[in-house]
Parts: C-alpha cells; sequence; structure tokens
C-alpha cells in the first residue's frame, strides 16, 4: 500500500504519527552506544539547533529516554530515504529506532507534505479542528484566509478550523538558563483546555515530546511534521530556496516569517534556513 493511502486509513483512527528527528535522536543514539566524544558535540548541536539546554547528566538522560519512548508510542513513524542527505547523517539513530519498532509500520518522511503529491492525504482532514503548534503560529494565522490562494490547485484544509499556539522558543541560547524539563513543564498545561481533533506539531527539540503528551495523555490524533510545518501556510525560508519542487508552488500569497518571530541570534540555528 502506497503512504498516501496508508496515512489516509490512519486518519480514520486516532494515530500518533512520528518523524525521525535529526540531532535529537543521535544524541540518544550516541548516549546508548556510549559515544562520549560525540555527546560533547551533540550537546552543543542539540542546545542551539533544537533548544534543548541541559542541566547536567540526569537532564541528558531524562530527555533522551522520554524521546525514544515517544518513538515507541507512536502509531506510525516517517522515516527518511536511504538514498538522502539526511539519513546520511542520522542513519543509525533512524536504524537504532526502527529495530526498537519493528511492529510499527514505516513510512516515508515526504510523505507527511501533502503538496508533493496529486491525490495526498488533505482532502482526509477536511473539516477537522486543527491544532497547531509551531513558533510561527502568528504569521500562520494571519495566512489561514490566503489558503485557496497559497494552494489554487489544491484542497488544502477544506472546511477546517485553526487553534495556533507557540511552543518554547529556546534555540540559539534563548532559554534563559532553565533546563528543557522546565520550558516543557510550563508548556504542557496550556494545551489542556484546548479542543481539537488533529495536531501538526513543529517544536524543535520538543516537538515529539509535546507530540506524545497530546497523543497518550490528551488521546488526541498528532502529526509531527517538523520544520516543513511552515510550508502548509506559505511561509518561505532559505531552506527552500534551492528547492525547485517548492519554489514553483511560491505566488504572492506566500510570505516570510516576520522580523518578531526572529528570536535574537537566530542565524546560528543552521545558519537561520526557517526564516
Amino acid at each position: 500500500m502506497e503512504d498516501q493511502e496508508i496515512i489516509k486509513r490512519a486518519i480514520e483512527t486516532p494515530f500518533f504519527i512520528g518523524r525521525i528527528a535529526g540531532i535529537e535522536l543521535q544524541t540518544a543514539y550516541h548516549l546508548h552506544t556510549g559515544s562520549l566524544h560525540q555527546i560533547v558535540k551533540d550537546k552543543e548541536e542539540l542546545e542551539n539547533n533544537a533548544g534543548i539546554h541541559l542541566k547536567g547528566t540526569a537532564s541528558l538522560a531524562t530527555y533522551c529516554t522520554k524521546l525514544v519512548e515517544s518513538y515507541e508510542h507512536c502509531t506510525h513513524i516517517a522515516e527518511w530515504d536511504k538514498s538522502g542527505a539526511v539519513f546520511e547523517k542520522t542513519g543509525r539513530s533512524q536504524e537504532w529506532i526502527a529495530q526498537k519498532t519493528p511492529n510499527i509500520p514505516k513510512i516515508d518522511a515526504l510523505s507527511l507534505e501533502p503538496y508533493y503529491f496529486r491525490d495526498s492525504w488533505m482532502p482526509h482532514i477536511k473539516g477537522k479542528r486543527i491544532l497547531v503548534i509551531h513558533p510561527f503560529a502568528s504569521t500562520f494565522e494571519k495566512q489561514v484566509p490566503k489558503l485557496k490562494e497559497i494552494f489554487p490547485t489544491q484542497s488544502w484544509f477544506e472546511e477546517c478550523t485553526f487553534q495556533m499556539i507557540k511552543p518554547p522558543m529556546t534555540m540559539a541560547g534563548n532559554h534563559g538558563n532553565k533546563d528543557w524539563q522546565d520550558h516543557l513543564a510550563e508548556f504542557l498545561p496550556s494545551l489542556d483546555g484546548i479542543e481539537f481533533d488533529i495536531a501538526l506539531v513543529a517544536a524543535g527539540g520538543y516537538g515529539m515530546l509535546i507530540s506524545d503528551y497530546l497523543f497518550t495523555e490528551r488521546k488526541k490524533s498528532v502529526f509531527y511534521i517538523g520544520g516543513a510545518l511552515q510550508i502548509f501556510f506559505g511561509v518561505i525560508g532559505k531552506r527552500w530556496f534551492t528547492n525547485d519542487a517548492i519554489m514553483k508552488l511560491v505566488n504572492d500569497a506566500w510570505t516570510r516569517p516576520t522580523i518578531q518571530e526572529r528570536p535574537p541570534q537566530y542565524n546560528k540555528v543552521e545558519k537561520g534556513c526557517y526564516w
């Protein structure tokens, strides 16, 4: 069965579709294998790019444990193509998770991005109440009235309603010297009073943990989309300037994140690729 069909069927029941993360899962893998020299490098990238500030060894162990548990709770896991650049960097951690989750169906990571497909899963969420967790929540709200212009040839969030929430923005050293656990503990209660059908999540190193909370504690369906979620709302960033397929979609209804959505030193985060 093709991945789009798998996702369409998943939408009919409570689901949690996770996606293989980058530096987050790489750190967990290196902790598992005892690669201490790699962990030192990983921790720097984990804090800078993913916003996970660790206060001590116990904090690192807790993060990695919870991250792995989140994959074990998934109904489906989206993996990176083994011939691609992402797998080249994070392939060992992906294979490690695959070994730990043999009974969880795997799909291709790009299948989460419906604009790449003619017969995508997007029409199957018609009329749903959508919770969106993303740092660019304010810009997304302004883009919602333009969705038909952003994707004029596709059924896109048809008859859906939205609630947008901004997750902790602690990347590039903006953690206020607070451990990641404190930031997460402060954020999660803000989700408890929200009624929704499906969540779409991109929240740096918190993303899979937030998704897991929504699925296991709130009993809600979740897509962990990650960085590509901004494309769903026609918000382009530097990362996609060389992606011909995406640039062909860009029109006057598309936009960039606002200056207010740039954290201090945002250019340190993968050269500012999301902005």
